[in-house]
């Protein structure tokens, strides 16, 4: 799929969902053409010869309850998805969560993504543990709020070390974002063992184990959020970045069955779980194939806004899936596409990807 008919087909979706779709505009048209003060009909039937047709205006007046009916339903729809998400609660919690005595666990908080949600958090009050194999950046040194814990997250032990100092040092977390990641733009032959193991350990075996040393303590209180970082990858696998796609893949596999286990084995409700869905961002990251992106005008995202939405998330102690930007959330439908377009979607994407493994 071209970049342009991907830009056409955003505006076009925000348009018919702004208009065509919004039941608050397509209820007050019914009205005022069926029910509506007889003063401002008579001005709409002057204006518009169409109106004054009364087959035209049946037609008319049938697609509009057509659109109401669709758009309430879309309304209705999008509003028990948040429910579900949030543990079917209606009620805010803010007052359980005091934000100077909250401790955060941030994986990969030495740069990128991972550095800005330190940040954010930070300026919230929040206390952070930063867990990573970098040193602290100067930006977040001096900060009495924030402390380092060099630690390999793909060592189960290192992690487990890490967890007993954090609690001993600063108290049991209540946060944990499990942001770190890697990758790289390579074909399936060109991926070494190494690697392979690598990315699966960063990217997807970290968070069993980073789980398994913070959940215990949130369960205990009923009360925790822990934010996934994963991908649109989750939803496509391409060619030039299987890898990560897979492990992408796997982490929203992981995240849903935590959902699972945390409402049916545990009990644990008061427990907020976030996954997070950024389409191409701005980072390191992508550095293999940021060139042949910008040639093909692929829209890139500031991590800034990734950021800002992974603290509003737990801010607000909202659980959910947040696609960045929004509309991105169309690539959750792929599945259901047929075959062919499908294949088209992926072709675009994958051809604009392994531009950079040459």
């Amino acid at each position: 799929m071209s970049v342009a008919v991907q830009h056409l087909s955003n505006i076009l979706t925000k348009t018919i969902a702004n208009t065509a779709f919004n039941p608050v505009l397509t209820a007050a048209l019914l009205w005022v053409l069926t029910k509506g003060p007889p003063a401002v009909r008579d001005r709409l039937f002057e204006r518009f010869a169409t109106l004054r047709d009364p087959q035209r205006l049946s037609r008319i007046v049938k697609t509009l309850k057509w659109l109401f009916a669709l758009g309430l339903l879309g309304s209705v729809n999008k509003q028990l998805n948040k429910l579900a998400l949030n543990s079917w609660r209606i009620r805010s919690e803010k007052k359980k969560w005091e934000w100077n005595k909250e401790v955060a666990v941030v994986t990969g908080g030495c740069s990128g993504i991972g550095e800005l949600v330190v940040k954010g958090l930070n300026k919230k009050g929040v206390r952070v543990a930063v867990l990573d194999i970098q040193q602290l950046p100067p930006s977040l040194q001096n900060y009495a709020s924030i402390k380092f814990f060099a630690c390999d997250i793909t060592d189960p032990s290192a992690v487990r070390s890490a967890a007993e100092a954090i609690r001993s040092t600063m108290g049991a977390p209540s946060i944990l974002v499990n942001n770190a990641g890697v990758a790289d733009a390579h074909t399936i032959l060109d991926t070494s063992d190494e690697w392979l193991r690598k990315v699966f350990d960063v990217n997807l075996l970290s968070n069993f184990t980073t789980v398994k040393a913070f959940l215990p303590d949130m369960i205990a209180q009923n009360k925790g959020h822990i934010v996934t970082v994963a991908s649109t990858a989750s939803f496509v696998g391409v060619a030039g970045m299987v890898d990560y796609c897979s492990t992408k893949a796997g982490v929203l596999s992981f995240h849903e069955g935590l959902n699972q286990e945390l409402k049916h084995r545990y009990n644990a409700r008061g427990i907020r779980t976030t996954s997070i869905h950024p389409n191409w961002v701005r980072t390191p990251l992508i550095k293999s194939w940021e060139k042949s992106l910008r040639a093909t005008r692929s829209s890139l995202i500031e991590p800034q806004t990734v950021a800002d939405k992974i603290v509003n998330q737990i801010i607000n102690v909202t659980g959910g899936q947040v696609f960045i930007p929004s509309h991105a959330a169309r690539v959750a439908l792929l599945r259901g596409w047929p075959n062919w377009l499908q294949e088209l979607f992926r072709d675009g994407v994958a051809k604009a990807v392994l531009q950079g493994t040459k």
